[in-house]
């Protein structure tokens, strides 16, 4: 009988088996423990389409992060009041917030002295817009990330004006006065201006007229000589029935496609539906540009949602900070500017859009966004407007500039002090 030697190969492979048979006992069959999940809460009060792209965000960030953060967005009607009556403990991570609430947020000692930016934002600030950062820039401090821009512009038809001879690259106070009068005939039911009844509206004419809006220390300041010479242009234009003051927003829009108004004052916000409009009614060359100045085209006046963290230190601060982030990055913003119709915050967002195929009056609009960035001819939304009783004297003040009853600087001075009234800088 022949016996085969066992090689030590062999052996080695008979200890390990007899070992692992051994050892069985000791291994459990339970699956790990799962990773600790983050949990965090983000609050907002949008509504309509900018409520949907926010979700649809959110989703997306649930989708794609790595981190093990769960975010949750959630609707709430008077933040600040809910946030001033709960528990910090109570308090959401992140809020989604305006201008005019930031003073309020930081003398709640919601937001610390230091900035609660996350590193990707810290490290790509560069590409910010300056209006973007100023917004939400307090004494030097960036303490929100700005999520996107909007301003006011002159939409105007380009051919009609064209025959009238207004050159929106040059115009001044007296090229519109003129224009908006030559352009006006009752007998054909035609308007030179259009401007919504929005408090918004005259803020943005006062800034277009170099009106300081906010001094040095910190209080309204518009009825200085470049307001005043603003009131009485609107004057001249509105008192003279060269110009209309409209209530329904959809009414300058539908004057404007039938080409029965020239050329109106509007948000950013509505290019989209104001081309297709005119798409579909009498399709004239539709084109904007800044509001016009007393030399020419005026400074342009900036404001936009941002996003703002609460969260106290720790780890629930830490994940905060990666979903502000997340947002900020390239494609949260396409996906956000896309479907909101607020303007990038970021340069190079812009740029990239500029070297596509893209319609001529979004060309406009953005060229428009970087010269204004370029060349420092911009005003950041003055921080103190929500408070009802300066929304409301600035609303008169534009509808009396029609009436004439008194001298128009009154009406911007009357304006200056309701909006005062109550201000803490």
């Amino acid at each position: 009988m022949i016996r085969m030697k066992t090689t030590p190969t062999r052996a080695i492979i008979a200890l390990l088996i007899a070992a692992l048979l051994a050892g069985c006992a000791s291994f459990s069959l339970e699956p790990p423990a799962p990773t600790e999940k983050h949990i965090i809460v983000l609050w907002h009060a949008l509504t309509g389409t900018e409520s949907e792209a926010l979700q649809a965000l959110t989703d997306r960030f649930n989708d794609e992060n790595a981190q093990d953060i769960v975010l949750v967005t959630e609707y709430q009607e008077d933040i600040l009041t809910k946030l001033e009556d709960s528990a910090p403990e109570n308090h959401p991570d992140l809020v989604i917030v305006w201008p005019k609430d930031l003073q309020a947020y930081i003398r709640n000692g919601l937001i610390g002295a230091a900035p609660a930016l996350s590193p990707d934002v810290r490290r790509e600030r560069a590409d910010l817009l300056p209006m973007a950062e100023a917004l939400y820039t307090v004494n030097g401090t960036m303490q929100a990330l700005p999520l996107g821009l909007v301003t006011y512009l002159m939409y105007y038809n380009v051919d009609w004006l064209g025959d009238l001879g207004y050159d929106p690259a040059t115009a001044t106070w007296e090229d519109l006065h003129r224009t908006a009068c030559a352009a006006t005939d009752p007998l054909r039911g035609q308007m030179g201006l259009g401007m919504p009844a929005h408090a918004s509206a005259l803020l943005a004419l006062l800034a277009s007229g170099g009106s300081e809006i906010i001094g040095a220390d910190g209080y309204y300041n518009f009825a200085d000589a470049a307001g005043i010479q603003t009131a009485n242009t609107i004057n001249e234009i509105l008192g003279g029935d060269c110009g209309v003051v409209y209530d329904d927003l959809g009414e300058g829009t539908v004057r404007l496609s039938h080409s029965s108004l020239s050329m109106m004052v509007e948000s950013s916000m509505r290019l989209m539906e104001i081309e297709q409009a005119v798409a579909e009614g009498r399709n004239f060359r539709l084109d904007v540009s800044a509001l016009p100045g007393p030399a020419g085209p005026g400074p342009t006046l900036w404001y936009g949602p941002g996003m703002v963290v609460i969260a106290p230190e720790g780890t629930r601060r830490d994940a905060a900070l990666s979903v502000l982030g997340w947002f900020f990055s390239v494609d949260a913003q396409t996906d956000w500017s896309a479907t909101t119709d607020y303007l990038p915050v970021r340069r190079s967002l812009i740029e990239t859009r500029l070297d596509e195929e893209i319609p001529p009056i979004e060309e406009s609009l953005l060229h428009a966004t970087l010269s204004a960035a370029d060349d420092a001819t911009w005003v950041a939304w003055p921080r103190y407007t929500n408070r009802v009783a300066c929304r409301a004297s600035l609303l008169r003040g534009l509808l009396s500039l029609k009436e004439g009853t008194l001298d128009p600087g009154a009406y911007i001075g009357i304006a200056v002090t309701a909006c005062n009234t109550g201000v803490r800088p």
